[in-house]
């Protein structure tokens, strides 16, 4: 098993593609960064708001934690389809280029082929969802250096500079949870699609049909809402709350496992009644 798990490693990160997520990430990060920076006294204003009327403020709400929970929050919506990336493609792609048909002749299960496989998204996922943050924080922080958090949650919330670290932990740990779930799925699409294009856009068209069910005040999705992973992806931004919602933030988890759970079995049987002459 583990053989296989470094040969799909090997054949993964070997692909130029495999990178597209890091490299986008990479780049658009630091411009973000400096428009912050440069922008900083605009956006205070909008946050103080008629506070400023009424209050002394010091110093400058600008700083690295406030930089990447902006950022973060900002392109959290965008994280499924880099999630998709790798999971797209890494059966499909098989599928197309016929390699399985000599590869599952050979004396190893399609059990531990697919679930060699698997590793290797969540292992992707898990390292993009990781870059992401840490990226964000580490680059913004050198730029903007620390200071105090300020978050709307029922008002102005102000968090001190060291209770914020482990909230951006908590807050990866969130959204990795859903980010796998929408690999999961992606990787479902890919066991049973001839191409690397049809996982992806089926992937996204759910994410978006799901994340639109949840913004929709409708009584019926309201009620189906709370179990669907969708409506959890910017669930990150309740790391920040005080308290912290610890039985949301639990079921949220819950959900995710559950939906990665299905969609692993179901690929799982799709990979198992393959024709690999088909």
């Amino acid at each position: 098993m583990f053989k296989l798990i470094k040969n799909e490693f090997i054949k993964t990160f070997y692909k130029k593609r495999t990178y597209i997520s890091f490299l986008l990430i990479a780049i658009i990060i630091p411009f973000i960064i400096f428009a912050i920076k440069n922008g900083g006294s605009s956006l205070e204003l909008k946050i103080y708001g008629q506070l400023q009327d009424s209050f002394i403020f010091f110093g400058s709400l600008i700083n690295g934690y406030f930089s990447s929970y902006i950022i973060i929050a900002v392109l959290i919506s965008h994280m499924p389809f880099l999630s998709t990336i790798v999971a797209s493609e890494i059966v499909s792609g098989e599928y197309s280029k016929g390699t399985f048909r000599m590869y599952l002749t050979r004396p190893i299960s399609r059990t531990e082929v697919i679930l060699s496989k698997l590793v290797i998204v969540y292992i992707y996922t898990t390292l993009m969802m990781l870059f992401f943050y840490l990226y964000t924080i580490i680059l913004s922080i050198l730029i903007l250096r620390t200071g105090d958090l300020a978050v709307f949650h029922d008002g102005l919330l102000f968090l001190d500079s060291g209770d914020i670290l482990w909230r951006f932990f908590l807050a990866f740990i969130i959204s990795n949870f859903i980010m796998i779930t929408v690999a999961s799925l992606c990787f479902l699409f890919s066991t049973i699609s001839k191409n690397s294009v049809t996982p992806i856009i089926s992937t996204i068209s759910i994410v978006f049909v799901g994340t639109a069910i949840s913004f929709i005040p409708i009584e019926i999705f309201e009620r189906i809402n709370p179990y669907l992973f969708t409506g959890y992806i910017d669930l990150f931004l309740t790391a920040f709350y005080d308290p912290i919602p610890k039985d949301k933030i639990t079921f949220s988890i819950l959900v995710s496992i559950t939906w990665s759970f299905i969609f692993v079995l179901l690929s799982f049987y799709f990979f198992n009644k393959k024709d690999i002459l088909d």
